[in-house]
């Protein structure tokens, strides 16, 4: 692969953000929801983000009148693919937040690898 003239003036910004906001996490490897032995466990720093949780009834509307009720919190890791050496994640593995109270698990819902600054992973509550 030749790189692109911007790559280098892409890899200082990913490495300046990446040093202020990337955090600790373990990323754990499942096949069939088993633990994989072929993809061993590691920790990372990478750039994760929880958004808001949204309550709504199970019809998707926003009706206090509903018993039954769902909490969607939107969460992404983003993952500096320059420097990522780990096994491909996959629909399944679980990412724990090390340094952040209780240490709280997500589940991968999805994997976005297209970009090429960064593998976006779309969690969800483990």
């Amino acid at each position: 692969m030749k790189p692109a003239r911007f790559h280098d003036i892409r890899d200082k910004v990913l490495a300046g953000v990446d040093h202020v906001f990337a955090e600790p996490v373990r990323l754990t490897f499942f096949e069939a929801k088993k633990l994989d032995p072929s993809r061993l466990q590691i920790e990372i720093e990478a750039v994760l983000r929880t958004g808001g949780g949204t309550v709504s009834n199970v019809s998707g509307g926003q009706s206090q009148s509903w018993r039954t009720r769902i909490t969607a919190q939107k969460a992404e890791l983003h993952v500096n693919r320059a420097n990522y050496t780990g096994p491909a994640l996959r629909q399944g593995d679980i990412v724990r937040a090390l340094s952040r109270p209780g240490e709280p698990r997500f589940e991968v819902l999805h994997v976005d690898d297209r970009g090429h600054s960064r593998l976006v992973i779309e969690l969800g509550e483990a």
